[in-house]
Parts: C-alpha cells; sequence; structure tokens
C-alpha cells in the first residue's frame, strides 16, 4: 500500500515523530512523511504511533492501495512568468502497466 502522513503535534514532540515515521516512510517536507508499506509494516507503524500519540496530537494520513492509484507533484509558482508549475516526484511513480 501506498501511504502519506503528516501530523500536528507541539513542537517539543516533532522529534519523536520523526525518528519514529523514518523508520517505515520516507521525509517529504517538515512533518510531511510517505512511502510503500506492507501489511505487516503497516500495522507496526499504527502500533507505534499509538504508543507515541497523545490526545492533542492530529495525525492524517492518506492511504491507497498501491502507487499505481495516485500522482504525486509539487507544485511552485516559477519566478520568471508566476505560473504554477507542476512538477512529478519521482520517486513516488512507478513506470509499469498493469494488465
Amino acid at each position: 500500500m501506498f501511504l502519506l502522513i503528516t501530523y500536528d503535534v507541539r513542537a517539543d514532540r516533532t522529534e519523536l515523530y520523526k525518528r519514529f515515521l523514518l523508520r517505515y516512510l520516507t521525509h517529504e517536507q517538515n512533518s510531511v512523511f510517505a512511502g510503500d508499506l506492507t501489511e505487516s509494516e503497516y500495522r507496526k507503524l499504527v502500533a507505534g504511533l499509538l504508543k507515541i500519540a497523545i490526545p492533542e496530537d492530529r495525525i492524517l494520513q492518506f492511504k491507497a492501495r498501491n502507487r499505481h492509484n495516485i500522482e504525486a507533484a509539487i507544485l511552485s509558482k516559477n519566478a520568471g512568468n508566476g505560473a504554477l508549475e507542476e512538477k512529478s516526484l519521482i520517486h513516488h511513480s512507478m513506470n509499469a502497466t498493469i494488465i
């Protein structure tokens, strides 16, 4: 499965989440992590989050069966003409055909 997780926690707790999520996912930016997991890895991740989370923490996840079901891209404003450009995140795409 493909998983994207982001969190909103007190500043003193961000490093705790970062260290934990790096065991399973790629650090994309600040509190955003993404990657492929097996069902077993996902269960371990959820069990670990259960141990470190407190009621005030907000954790948001987006889950897809595989990478073929999503497109990931960075949107950035072009310094020259001010247009919004879409740049594909290569490490979140797979060049395979499903038959």
